[in-house]
């Protein structure tokens, strides 16, 4: 069914080489952010970095259907990796219907921003932020989402085809290429839109790239394909609950830069994107370090014989995320002045406050514990549990950063925050019963 790529089947690949690609494929994003945040800082300077936040932040939020696409692929291919009788068209189904999908979402979203650019951006950025073209701006920023979220999707089906190899060496190049560029476009022209056309036409290429390694891991070559009359509803039902999910946690990652960005002015929504970019490391990279547990979750799920190792695997998985993301949280608010000082973010308005980076470590703290359930409830079929759980969470977290953020400013963005990371913590009861049950 699959083109060899050195690990076949569940492959020659243990779950420690899984995990360590998978830790390489998830520290190339938040390293290249941190990396890029540096650089732009120092050349263009808080305000216009600020400005750049927000577009980027704003036209995530139009973009909220894709992750769960994303999250549907991997597990869907990966289920039907453990599916012994699957039809050879099965996986091309898949990944193409979700590829299809995509390209026609924001197709639609980047030509809707196109014809009302300037009514968009002037509601965004709101009357405090005097940008010349910042509709084209925002424009940029969405064309940049657009492209990455369908390279988003391709690099979601090799994951799913448990390929972590290829995807962290795809992954890592890409986003040093992506770094090295946009800053050496901001240090030269030291323009915002510079940077996204940069930003642009780096995503572009390597989409192309990963459309091609994607194909020849598929059979026959093909990566479109007809989905059955089978396979669709399912997929659209799984992929419906997560798009809920996605939805709210695209609005709940970018409002409070929008809200920080029209309270308190876009120097201080950069400020704030920094201690958020810095804290979501205790989340990020323990979660991505074993994200190969959905698809290894699911496969398992999919091959009644091999059913068990879900009970075996799990609290092994559990242990490891927690410890590591424990480590993580205290090793950075222990260094926290240094890297302030590193990434110049001292010198922005409200110098290097604790008690923000304190309350946001706490919320990816319960985030990152809470992961592993989080696959396994994916894998099992529960988007439905899922979806419901973290969407509730994170509305009542929106609702009190329209409160908060007035009234206590980045320490109230923060604090609205645990709302979401308080109310996974429901994962684990259901995720234990759901292991010890036959």
């Amino acid at each position: 069914m699959i083109a060899n790529d050195g690990q076949a089947g569940t492959g020659s690949s243990t779950p420690a080489a899984r995990a360590f690609w998978g830790a390489l494929d998830a520290a190339a994003n938040p390293v290249s952010l941190l990396l890029m945040l540096a650089g732009l800082v120092r050349t263009l300077g808080a305000a216009d970095y600020g400005v750049l936040v927000i577009a980027l932040a704003a036209s995530s939020i139009t973009m909220a259907v894709n992750p769960a696409i994303a999250t549907t692929t991997t597990k869907f291919v990966s289920a039907l990796r453990g599916q012994k009788t699957s039809r050879r068209q099965t996986v091309a189904g898949v990944v193409g219907a979700a590829l299809l999908t995509v390209v026609a979402i924001d197709l639609v979203l980047v030509g809707c921003t196109a014809i009302w650019r300037e009514p968009l951006s002037n509601w965004i950025f709101g009357g405090s932020i005097d940008f010349h073209g910042r509709g084209l701006v925002l424009l940029l920023a969405m064309v940049a989402v657009a492209v990455q979220q369908i390279d988003a999707v391709t690099g979601a089906a090799i994951r799913g085809l448990e390929r972590f190899r290829r995807q962290a060496i795809i992954e890592l190049t890409m986003r040093g290429v992506l770094t090295a560029v946009v800053i050496a476009v901001a240090w030269r022209t030291k323009s915002v839109l510079a940077v996204l056309d940069a930003q642009c036409l780096v995503y572009l290429a390597f989409m192309m790239l990963r459309i091609i390694a994607l194909r020849e891991l598929l059979p026959d070559r093909r990566i479109f394909d007809r989905s059955s009359r089978y396979q669709l509803p399912p997929l659209l039902r799984y992929g419906g609950w997560m798009w809920l999910s996605a939805v709210a946690g695209v609005t709940y990652t970018s409002g409070d830069r929008i809200i920080v960005g029209q309270v308190l002015g876009a120097a201080a929504a950069g400020q704030y994107s920094i201690y958020v970019q810095l804290t979501q490391l205790i989340h990020f990279v323990p979660s991505n370090l074993f994200s190969f547990s959905l698809p290894a979750f699911s496969r398992w799920n999919a091959d009644r014989e091999r059913h068990s190792e879900i009970a075996r695997a799990y609290p092994r998985y559990l242990f490891g995320i927690c410890v590591s993301a424990l480590g993580l949280a205290l090793t950075l608010l222990a260094i926290w002045p240094y890297v302030l000082r590193a990434f110049g973010a001292t010198n922005l308005p409200e110098g290097g406050s604790s008690i923000p980076a304190l309350l946001l470590a706490i919320n990816f703290l319960l985030l990152s514990s809470t992961a592993v359930p989080y696959y396994l409830l994916l894998a099992l079929g529960k988007s439905k549990l899922v979806s419901l759980t973290t969407s509730s969470g994170m509305c009542i977290s929106l609702l009190l950063m329209i409160l908060l953020i007035p009234r206590y400013g980045l320490a109230g963005a923060a604090a609205a925050r645990l709302a979401y990371g308080l109310g996974t913590i429901s994962f684990f009861a259901r995720a234990s019963r759901l292991v010890k049950s036959p």
